[in-house]
């Protein structure tokens, strides 16, 4: 299976199988005989990679052709998508995406672990890039530091081996105008180059919102001799959407009862009318690949990025309404980040033989650094709107580089001197961070025996961050805060059984660490240093393919445990513990790949369920650790395309997304005597399924249409949810998006 998974831990070179019909073999990339998996980089370079099916994790592929059919322009849509994660987030624009019980916050770009997609980065548009690959467990091995969710993995497009020209033109519901081209072309035997820019324009379905975003890529190779070959490349991304905080919900009852989420209007928006925000980004990249003989192959990446986004916007703070008052305060913001982030891996990839057959090896060397600086400012409790007849405040002035006078509460006279609480005060402030990890892996696939399979490997990480407070609105500044570890080992295994030619069956173990920055004043009882998250997984499963390897099918069993998570004691203030244990457990079937010539399937069941084992609130033990994951969830996708016959060049699919009930808040909390101390903040969204629909024709080779309908019936619920203070959206109402693709020649 050719489309693999750029940061598995498992993964080394063996045998390729394609996905993709040998006729479609002329649409793949220069170097798409390069599927990125970990760090084994297929034909170009002299190997080829191991299929998905003999990889012993969960792993899920979003490639070209999913991405169009489906019209998955971001990220988060293709994420939205993917079999067993969920998406939720406070701000509007700056999702997570959640895997196993955790949120994932490890990504790769063509197998090179970055921080580049971290805050203040924005949700990156696909148009860059050829396909998306998910790992779903700890991927400590070839990423380092992290939560044991998972990994994401974005390809970048590449040269295509002969001349082409494509484009989209698109438009849909809410004024939605897309446009892309790309152009890949031969510079002689041995270079290529490929250039593409996009643009898009669009309403949003809730009031005033708006989004517009342009992107443009290239990316030339050149080979060098015979076993050298020279890669550069880079992108921009201009994105200006406008933000908010989403609804509040219904107070709970004072019974102990749970909060409501608000039946209102899916179109109604809390922020203002001026919010927004305007995010650049660049990213360059080099890249130099060696055959040094058949065997073995060594590669060097170095990435460049930085980040430039202004924030100003107005949101509702976190408070609950009732249903008979929905009156709730407003927040003004503005702030300036910019980060610029560096990373560098080298490898060498290689097999040897022994016990008389070719077992693989890689060992390699990872860099990443990033610094970033953040200046904001806040104006708390300015205004007031009202959730069930919202009207925008004005624009209030922000400077987030210095103090500013009292401004005037809207609404009243703004009498500072006389009647304080007319007026406010701005708060703001600036911080400077540096984060820098570095560390060595390496990793074994042995077969000491036909059929059976070992895989072994290591990870050494160094870690090192520092946070500098530049600017305060009172008192001195404090000092800067430093947490590091040395010489933290990441272990992993796995054992693959091969049933038969097409049937295995797997089990893997991982970890993870995820640095935990100690907080001011605060230390652990026994004077040391705080500890690291830890994350454990243990996974079985098995994976069949059919349909002469075009279709792969999997089911995986896993169970994670995380320790050392950190309670700040009230009545010890200078006291931290790390008591706290959660774990994870759930089930993942997946299918992927053609079920008949033209007859395509992607998707799967998910079944997740997390628990609070130890923790220093007792009302939180026994509780889910994120409820906003249902614990069961479908999603699925088909498309038809007949490739002969009276049908050839029509195609129709059909996808539908299923989420059990959900829930997030914090439940009652009562006094030793039964009295109520504190209202639920809890509020639920039922379960709900939402179904999609396509229709294609192509007209000719090279022109075809196409019309997507997203959530065809319409149904109204809740895609996010938090609590009642603040944090939740609707769902996208019934879009019709229509389309036009030209590929030339």
């Amino acid at each position: 299976m050719a489309a693999l998974l750029a940061m598995v831990l498992p993964v080394l070179p063996a045998a390729a199988e394609p996905v993709t019909s040998a006729d479609e073999d002329t649409d793949s990339q220069r170097q798409d005989d390069i599927v990125v998996v970990g760090k084994s980089y297929g034909q170009a370079v002299g190997k080829t990679v191991t299929p998905l099916k003999d990889v012993p994790n969960t792993i899920t592929v979003i490639d070209q052709e999913l991405l169009q059919q489906r019209n998955l322009f971001t990220l988060e849509d293709a994420l939205t998508v993917t079999n067993g994660v969920t998406i939720t987030g406070i701000g509007s624009e700056d999702p997570s995406y959640l895997s196993r019980g955790f949120t994932i916050n490890n990504y790769l770009v063509d197998g090179v672990p970055t921080f580049s997609f971290a805050f203040p980065a924005v949700v990156p548009d696909l148009f860059l890039y050829d396909r998306v690959e998910v790992l779903r467990g700890p991927a400590g091995l070839f990423s380092g530091a992290g939560n044991p969710a998972g990994s994401i993995n974005l390809v970048r497009k590449r040269p295509l081996a002969e001349r082409s020209v494509s484009a989209l033109a698109g438009y849909g519901s809410y004024q939605n105008l897309r446009a892309e081209l790309d152009v890949s072309t031969p510079l002689d035997d041995h270079s290529g180059m490929r250039l593409g820019a996009m643009v898009q324009d669009q309403d949003q379905f809730f009031d005033v919102a708006h989004r517009y975003r342009f992107a443009a890529f290239g990316v030339a190779d050149t080979r060098i001799g015979e076993n050298t070959t020279l890669t550069v490349g880079g992108n921009y991304d201009l994105f200006k959407p406008a933000v908010q905080s989403g609804l509040p919900g219904y107070i709970g009852g004072t019974d102990g009862s749970d909060g409501r989420l608000l039946d209102v209007a899916r179109s109604t928006y809390l922020g203002a009318d001026w919010n927004r925000f305007r995010s650049e980004s660049w990213s360059g990249f080099v890249e130099l690949a060696h055959r040094v003989s058949d065997r073995w192959t060594l590669r060097a990446t170095g990435l460049l990025t930085e980040v430039d986004r202004i924030d100003i916007y107005s949101y509702i703070g976190n408070q609950p309404v009732t249903p008979t008052n929905g009156s709730t305060s407003h927040i003004a913001y503005r702030g300036d980040n910019m980060m610029q982030t560096r990373s560098f891996d080298f490898n060498g990839v290689g097999s040897f033989p022994a016990f008389g057959r070719d077992q693989t090896l890689i060992l390699g060397a990872d860099y990443q650094a990033s610094t970033s600086t953040s200046d904001y400012t806040r104006l708390s409790n300015y205004a007031r709107i009202d959730v069930f007849n919202p009207v925008s405040p004005a624009e209030p002035p922000l400077n987030p580089y210095g103090p500013s006078p009292l401004y005037p509460v809207q609404g009243t006279q703004g009498r500072c001197r006389t009647v304080p609480t007319e007026c406010v005060a701005q708060v703001y402030g600036g911080t400077q961070t540096e984060v820098e990890q570095y560390g060595l892996y390496g990793q074994m696939r042995l077969s000491p025996f036909a059929g059976v399979t070992l895989v072994g490997g290591g990870r050494m990480t160094w870690w090192d961050t520092t946070t500098t407070t530049t600017r305060v609105a009172s008192g001195p500044i404090p000092q800067p805060g430093r947490y590091s570890f040395d010489e933290r080992f990441t272990p992993y295994a796995g054992v693959v059984w091969d049933v038969t030619g097409d049937l295995n069956l797997y089990a893997s173990y991982a970890d993870s660490f995820t640095p935990q920055a100690p907080v001011a004043g605060r230390t652990r009882p026994d004077g040391r240093a705080l500890e690291p998250l830890i994350g454990d997984q243990y996974e079985a499963g098995t994976k069949l393919s059919l349909m002469d390897k075009r279709l792969l099918l999997s089911a995986a069993v896993y169970q994670i445990t995380q320790n050392n998570r950190t309670f700040n004691a009230p009545d010890l203030p200078t006291v931290v513990y790390q008591i706290g244990k959660v774990r994870a457990r759930g089930v993942e079937a997946e299918a992927s790949g053609e079920i008949l010539p033209g007859w395509r399937i992607n998707g799967g069941y998910s079944f997740t369920r997390t628990k609070y084992l130890e923790e220093a609130n007792p009302v939180l033990e026994g509780l889910s650790l994120l409820p906003v994951i249902p614990e069961h969830m479908v999603k699925l996708f088909t498309n038809y395309a007949p490739v002969d016959g009276p049908l050839a060049g029509a195609s129709v699919g059909a996808g539908v997304t299923w989420f059990d009930e959900t829930w997030s808040g914090t439940p009652a909390a009562f006094n030793a005597d039964g009295s109520l101390r504190t209202r639920s903040s809890i509020v639920r969204q039922g379960a709900y399924a939402v179904a999609d629909l396509r229709a294609g024709y192509r007209l000719t080779d090279g022109l075809s249409v196409a019309v997507n309908v997203n959530n065809l019936f319409d149904r109204s619920y809740y895609a996010r949810i938090s609590s009642t203070g603040r944090g939740n959206y609707y769902g996208t109402p019934r879009t019709v998006f229509a389309s036009i693709r030209a590929t030339f020649p």
